[in-house]
């Protein structure tokens, strides 16, 4: 099992205390934590005197190449990847390991755990990321709950240390563009929390569209955010939903997912940040990554 941190002493503990009651036989599996420049300590006497937990220490750079760096510490045939604030359910292991007899990678399902009185945020949150069956339909996946098989890991090298954003996406769509079977499987459940606020929503959404952007650049090819329909009002969200079999507002299947029932005030307060103020945030954001990864492009060649 492969988890990232920085700077998450508490979040550690928790989630340690959750994997010593998991179905699966302790001897089963081993847990490695690639820590990414922790500085408040959490991890320095974390590891198990057994070799169960390990820690695998380095600088500060980002997710991914803490990630890349705790698989080369481990030593098991397949990968679990969560992330160190999530709690998978005691039959979380068991269930992704079972579904891999039949897959090279498979997603588990991600439950969000939000506060007994969710803002129009939270709501926004679990209707836009973290999709996992949605993600799989069109050849992606996060982190947060994954299982890989190792060779495939290797095959393909692992993650791009140089995305902060979106590392998980561009390997699983790495992995199924070179022949990989990709599935999601409902019964490997993981609960994660929300975001709450306008400040951490929004800075969710402008970082995974400034870093999507500034690899299209970088590789030469524009982002959706540049074809003139995205700057249209309620245009690209709508067709967005459509091409998803998803409603017009906030997703009740995934809300409900997540023991949440919105009202109709709800809806009236996060239509148009769903179809005007995210998008157009979207938009700005995918422009400047766009030519961020114009320049970074061009001092390459």
């Amino acid at each position: 099992m492969i988890v990232p941190v920085r700077d998450g002493g508490s979040d550690l503990k928790e989630l340690v205390d959750v994997l010593a009651v998991q179905t699966l036989p302790r001897e089963s599996f081993e847990v490695v934590i690639g820590d990414d420049g922790s500085s408040d300590g959490a991890t320095r006497e974390l590891a198990s005197e057994d070799g169960w937990l390990r820690v695998s220490p380095g600088p500060p750079l980002n997710s991914y190449a803490a990630r890349n760096r705790a698989v080369q510490a481990s030593q098991a045939s397949v990968l679990a990847f969560c992330d160190s604030d999530s709690r998978p359910e005691p039959t979380w292991l068991e269930a992704g390991l079972a579904a891999l007899e039949e897959a090279d990678l498979a997603a588990g399902f991600i439950r969000f755990c939000g506060p007994s009185r969710p803002t129009v945020w939270t709501l926004l949150d679990v209707d836009m990321f973290l999709d996992q069956k949605r993600s799989v339909r069109s050849g992606r996946a996060v982190t947060a709950n994954l299982f890989v098989r190792r060779e495939w890991f290797e095959r393909v090298g692992g993650f791009d240390e140089t995305l902060p954003n979106t590392g998980d996406y561009d390997f699983v769509s790495r992995c199924v563009a070179r022949g990989a079977r990709l599935i999601f499987v409902r019964d490997a459940v993981v609960s994660h929390p929300t975001r709450d606020s306008a400040r951490s929503f929004l800075r969710k959404v402008w970082a995974v569209n400034r870093r999507y952007a500034a690899r299209q650049g970088r590789e030469g090819r524009k982002p959706h955010g540049l074809e003139l329909r995205s700057w249209v009002p309620l245009v690209q969200p709508l067709r967005a939903r459509r091409r998803f079999g998803r409603s017009i507002r906030p997703d009740r299947r995934r809300l409900a997912e997540s023991g949440l029932a919105p009202r109709l005030w709800d809806d009236i307060r996060a239509l148009p940040l769903m179809y005007v103020g995210v998008p157009y945030l979207a938009g700005m954001a995918q422009l400047l990554g766009w030519w961020e990864g114009r320049r970074a492009r061009t001092s390459l060649k």
